[in-house]
């Protein structure tokens, strides 16, 4: 650090502090070599010190690192790139976040170099005394990942060998009608109810649902393309899958946008909700919303669904299915004997449970709207009224109906 005149100046390697030119703020400055050009980025204060600790947090994040020796880089500004760049944007990023501080709570100061085998050992070894198996390799498999992540930009030369790590019993809970019954009854929020409606007419994941929207329901076809558009398919697909009779009429009553919201808003996770619908139906926590998955899997081989239409159905790889099935979509009976299943298995739940399966089991009203003229209303109601124009939720105006 050095002085220049009346400004404090700090450099770090080739990006410099200092005062904005027409701000009273601190900015960051660095030569870009590529563009020729000088480019900065504010710390948004106008205090020294703060500037100061913002300014080394900010290389520790941006500054550009390439090629670096393992052993000149430490976990913990790895770590912290990935979450600022990649691990606070995905839907587990709390998970993600939780994972990365549990390794630097047992890995401290090490370099990249020093996260050999041996000491993912130790450090696993240290968590078993906390987490159980698959835990333990979530946590190991984020913090890989991360390194993963910063080879793969070139940002380090090289990274350690991953530490293979033993995971837990699956827990592929099978649910009877009964107890899906019970859920639906015990579903008091709208969002879970939809949610759940969706996950047993689909059998998709859960992150698909919740990123499920209108405009990816063709009622024409009656298809769901659990893929939107601009998404790139990823090793769990994303399929085209039939729409149920029952979901259908359920999805027809919604205004356009994320079928599973809450106060108007899409939603990362159903954690909560689920919790409390369990709790309610009296379930056990081995109940997850994954769960529904496995159940409808197996209740369509037990039906006798071959076993093409189930793979198809959950987005499995089968020989030829890709491409197949790429044009399969657009044949009325596809898969038909799984969205046969599928009805049946709704129409079971609906016998058994209290509740029925309807669209007016809805209780937060998601209301359709259409525009009408003032002369429309007046010529139909009889009245005369102020404004151009209002709302009203019936196309023939007269009549006011909901549609739950």
């Amino acid at each position: 650090m050095y002085r220049k005149g009346k400004r404090e100046i700090m450099r770090i390697g080739k990006y410099f502090l200092n005062p904005g030119r027409n701000s009273p703020n601190y900015y960051i400055y660095w030569y870009d070599k590529q563009t020729r050009q000088t480019n900065c980025a504010t710390l948004g204060t106008a205090n020294l010190e703060q500037a100061k600790l913002e300014f080394a947090k900010w290389i520790t994040v941006n500054a550009e690192i390439k090629y670096e020796k393992p052993e000149n880089v430490i976990l913990a500004e790895i770590f912290q790139r990935y979450w600022e760049h990649h691990g606070k944007n995905v839907i587990s990023s709390s998970v993600q976040r939780r994972n990365l501080f549990l390794v630097l709570e047992r890995a401290e100061t090490m370099t990249v170099s020093e996260f050999t085998l041996d000491a993912q050992n130790r450090i696993a070894k240290n968590l078993s005394l906390q987490f159980k198996p698959g835990t333990i390799k979530r946590i190991m498999g984020t913090a890989n990942a991360a390194l993963n992540w910063a080879w793969q930009r070139r940002h380090i030369a090289a990274i350690p060998p991953t530490l293979t790590l033993p995971d837990s019993p699956p827990r592929e809970r099978i649910l009877t009608i009964e107890e899906m019954a019970r859920l639906w009854d015990a579903a008091e929020s709208d969002h879970i109810r939809t949610f759940l409606l969706l996950a047993i007419s689909t059998a998709a994941r859960p992150s698909a649902l919740l990123e499920l929207t209108t405009f990816q329901c063709d009622f024409e076809r009656n298809l769901i393309d659990l893929n939107p558009k601009g998404r790139q398919q990823t090793k769990k697909r994303r399929p085209v899958v039939p729409m149920p009779d029952i979901l259908k009429q359920w999805l027809q009553t919604l205004d356009p946008g994320f079928i599973v919201q809450y106060r108007g808003k899409s939603l990362k996770k159903i954690n909560a909700g689920w919790r409390n619908m369990r709790n309610a139906a009296g379930l056990d926590r081995d109940v997850i919303p994954y769960s529904i998955r496995h159940t409808m899997a197996t209740e369509l081989r037990t039906r006798g669904v071959p076993e093409l239409e189930i793979a198809g159905l959950l987005g499995h790889d089968m020989p030829n299915f890709r491409s197949t099935g790429r044009y399969a979509k657009y044949n009325p009976e596809y898969l038909g004997l799984a969205v046969k299943a599928i009805n049946e298995v709704l129409k079971e739940i609906g016998r058994v449970a209290a509740r029925p399966i309807k669209p007016e089991t809805l209780t937060n009203v998601r209301v359709r709207y259409v525009k009408a003229t003032k002369s429309q209303i007046c010529e139909t109601l009889g009245f005369i009224g102020a404004g151009d124009e209002i709302r009203t939720h019936d196309p023939n105006l007269g009549k006011v109906m909901l549609y739950p």
